[in-house]
């Protein structure tokens, strides 16, 4: 008797994953119906929120761990089945079940949207630049710092924006004192920032006194500065990164740090351009 009800409970699964209706199930199975019904409902509860058609092969996994847990609980002693109620394992089971179909297809709950990536222009309202702390930038022949993205952080909770540097890789040894470089000039959406977040994908130097290469230490391979800035339309934005390297002791290791205290924005009036003249005007000959 028992294993009759839980063939028809896997068959009446089997129906509800597909598509089928709870009430068809129960109409099928009248004499079963009052222990199939809130075991089903468990079943049509948990699918809801993850309705959409599976793979066989997620599929054929998530019923076979589904019958793993239905076996297991066949081999448990009297006392144990006595205990445990039916709805509480089948709502575990199909938890699973929803997990399984959810990773299956790579769905992401909460994940934010991307930041949108800005695109650059000789003409545009924002200039990002980077220079070099004199710190123990002495020590180097050569110091390349490869960004790869850089973000800006909106102030409150208006998001952030992201531009692709136009000039990735910098030698910070070039860079020292009042000297920096601009490596991206673009259109950035007006209003108040409170942080730049520069990703490095690598630091390389290369040493004075014995021309050794080595890699400076970056952690996280990011480099961050909350420093609040206004970008608006009718004046150009300014911003200099410092980035300054630090010797770590006597371990002939390096660190490399964002400079917050020479870091920051300035803002300069737009550029008037000159119209081109017009190729049809004059005495061309």
């Amino acid at each position: 008797m028992a294993e009759d009800f839980n063939r028809i409970l896997d068959a009446c699964i089997d129906r509800i994953t597909r598509g089928d209706g709870l009430n068809d199930c129960l109409a099928d199975y009248p004499e079963y119906a009052g222990r199939l019904e809130p075991l089903l409902r468990s079943v049509a509860g948990i699918q809801e929120p993850f309705a959409f058609t599976s793979s066989p092969d997620a599929k054929r996994d998530a019923r076979r761990k589904f019958h793993e847990a239905l076996d297991k609980r066949r081999r448990t002693t009297p006392f144990a089945s006595l205990i445990r109620q039916p709805v509480v394992w089948v709502s575990v089971a199909m938890l699973v079940l929803a997990l399984v179909f959810a990773g299956a297809w790579g769905i992401r709950l909460f994940q934010p949207p991307p930041a949108p990536v800005l695109v650059a222009n000789p003409d545009g309202n924002f200039a990002f630049l980077i220079s070099d702390a004199p710190n123990d930038i002495g020590d180097f022949e050569s110091l390349n710092v490869t960004v790869t993205r850089v973000s800006l952080q909106a102030a409150g909770s208006g998001g952030r924006v992201d531009f692709i540097p136009d000039v990735k890789t910098v030698d910070l040894t070039g860079l020292q004192g009042a000297e920096s470089q601009e490596v991206w000039r673009g259109d950035v959406p007006p209003g108040q920032y409170s942080q730049v977040i520069v990703y490095v994908s690598g630091v390389e130097g290369k040493l004075k006194t014995t021309g050794q290469i080595i890699a400076v230490k970056l952690p996280s391979n990011k480099l961050n500065i909350s420093s609040p800035f206004n970008v608006t339309t009718d004046m150009v934005t300014i911003f200099t990164f410092d980035i300054t390297v630090i010797a770590t002791g006597n371990s002939g290791k390096y660190i490399l740090k964002p400079q917050i205290g020479e870091s920051g924005a300035r803002q300069e009036p737009t550029p008037t351009r000159t119209p081109a003249p017009n190729p049809g005007d004059g005495n061309n000959k």
